[in-house]
């Protein structure tokens, strides 16, 4: 649970690290799979329709592809890859190590905005209210981080440049997705499905950019008839405006992994991202 650039952004330092070899080239060659594969499971949430459907939500699908077991998952994805052709599987070679990127930066963001969101909220708050407060905690630390090592600002960024991916990539993408969900969780997701779902990522990720003339429409003149929802005002990105909080822990306040932990965690966001380049660095290699 990080915000959209968090995933890009580890993603890119995570192959800088890389040393000159295959991976390395095969990302390079195929960079768009790669981003792509940095947004992991997050392509299942926008595309909720087909999958209420059939009686499986898409919060449900998502939540279990969190929690299951990952080993399994990319064990799979391995098995899927080797039967496929030279050039479809690099491309899935990439999207994999995009893959691999979230999977690491998620399960070591995860817990501190969790408790970012809970600490900042009251004890009784709506479901809502707390969906709206963790998009602003996942798009200031994104605006934030942007800022300290890209020295860049989210209106400086081609957001259509890091969702786009060719036909066919996407369809080698999808096919690989298919079925490595289906042999791992048992669940018949079609390749029409993943593909509606990564369009739609990439349209609301365009319509909802800075200075978007589509987001200031719907917002000042229509908004009254079709508003929109409270938690996607807050996935707008904006240039970074300072506030009260602290989303970096930068003062090094203690904070802890789930609710009851008896030991406090002091590190801050920075260094968080910090430990999980040296464990994607590692993962990649080998």
């Amino acid at each position: 649970m990080a915000g959209f650039l968090t995933y890009y952004l580890f993603g890119m330092e995570s192959c800088d690290m890389l040393s000159d070899n295959y991976i390395h080239e095969v990302i390079k060659k195929n960079n768009h799979a790669f981003l792509l594969g940095l947004q992991g499971n997050n392509l299942l949430s926008f595309n909720p329709h087909t999958l209420s459907k059939r009686g499986l939500s898409y919060r449900t699908a998502s939540l279990t592809l969190r929690n299951q077991e990952y080993a399994a998952f990319f064990n799979n994805m391995l098995d899927t890859l080797s039967g496929m052709a030279d050039q479809e599987r690099d491309v899935c070679i990439a999207y994999m190590a995009g893959y691999l990127c979230f999977f690491t930066i998620d399960q070591s963001a995860s817990p501190y905005i969790l408790f970012r969101v809970w600490q900042d909220l009251p004890a009784k708050c709506s479901s809502s209210r707390m969906t709206c407060h963790r998009r602003k905690v996942e798009t200031t630390i994104d605006t934030v981080l942007l800022r300290s090592r890209c020295h860049m600002e989210p209106s400086q960024l081609n957001f259509e440049a890091l969702t786009f991916v060719s036909r066919k990539d996407l369809s080698a993408i999808a096919y690989l997705m298919r079925q490595t969900i289906q042999t791992t969780y048992k669940y018949r997701i079609s390749a029409n499905e993943i593909s509606t779902g990564v369009r739609n990522m990439q349209r609301q990720n365009i319509h909802l950019r800075p200075n978007n003339r589509f987001y200031h429409l719907l917002r000042y003149r229509i908004e009254g008839t079709l508003p929109i929802l409270p938690a996607q005002k807050k996935k707008v990105y904006q240039d970074y405006l300072s506030d009260e909080h602290d989303y970096m822990n930068t003062d090094k306040k203690p904070w802890y992994t789930y609710p009851g932990c008896p030991e406090a965690s002091y590190l801050s966001f920075e260094e968080i991202f910090e430990q999980a380049l040296q464990n994607s660095h590692q993962l990649l290699e080998n």
